[in-house]
């Protein structure tokens, strides 16, 4: 699937810039894309970051370069403040800090961001992009040479929908990735879709990528989304926007 779902994206750069190369990079070379970046997240990012931490048991170089930071229950609107307080700080490396204050200590080349479901943002849109736009300007006051990207906002399943009593929640969902993608470009941010590559065939979290059958992700989930960060990096040097370095560095 996730070989399959990077050929689409391969064949539509090629319709869409005939001059594109049509090397296939490896999965090494295309995680080294999130070099030198920082991911921001909630306990979906906490899944991530479990994994990562077991595959550099036995691979110390997976994603050595990328630093994730998450926190359970964290919110949009609590990271996107930039001052200090129970609700905008995450706990790393032994201190409490805020996202700016973070980016501000590491200036990487980019920051991710994966954040939005505990605000429930498919129903709150127009508050939640309120609160993007916040964040990617504080961040260019912040650090001015580092670029903010978010990741579409992932999927829920049926037993989500229902126990929060929110039908049709997926759909505002998928509503909501549209304006979020619109949002940051027109504010100069970018956006990864993330959200396809976790879905099945009913448009809801595949359960096969489910840890809890609600909205957060097992092994296989993070897998699915690693595939989705490979086909934006292979999107990305196929476009000649990304060009790897011969030892994984991006500059």
């Amino acid at each position: 699937m996730k070989r399959l779902t990077r050929l689409a994206c391969l064949l539509l750069a090629l319709l869409c810039c005939p001059m594109v190369s049509a090397e296939q990079l490896d999965d090494r070379t295309l995680l080294s894309f999130y070099d030198n970046t920082i991911f921001f997240g909630d306990s979906r990012l906490v899944a991530f970051r479990r994994y990562v931490s077991a595959r550099q048991e036995t691979d110390a170089t997976f994603l050595d370069k990328t630093i994730l930071v998450a926190r359970d229950n964290m919110s949009l609107y609590g990271a996107s403040r930039n001052y200090a307080s129970k609700d905008s700080l995450f706990y790393f490396r032994g201190r409490k800090m805020t996202l700016y204050n973070i980016a501000a200590r590491y200036k990487p080349r980019k920051i991710f961001v994966l954040l939005g479901l505990n605000d429930a943002v498919a129903v709150h849109q127009e508050k939640a992009l309120t609160w993007v736009k916040t964040l990617i300007s504080e961040m260019r006051e912040t650090v001015p040479d580092t670029e903010v990207c978010f990741f579409s906002e992932t999927p829920v399943t049926a037993k989500y929908e229902h126990r929060k009593n929110r039908s049709g929640f997926q759909r505002q969902q998928d509503e909501y990735n549209r304006l979020l993608k619109q949002t940051c470009e027109e504010n100069g941010a970018c956006y990864v879709e993330i959200a396809e590559a976790l879905k099945g065939e009913d448009n809801l979290l595949n359960p096969d990528y489910s840890s809890d059958g609600i909205c957060h992700f097992n092994e296989n989930g993070v897998i699915a989304w690693i595939g989705a960060l490979e086909d934006y990096a292979q999107q990305q040097y196929d476009l000649g926007l990304w060009t790897p370095r011969k030892k994984g560095n991006l500059r």
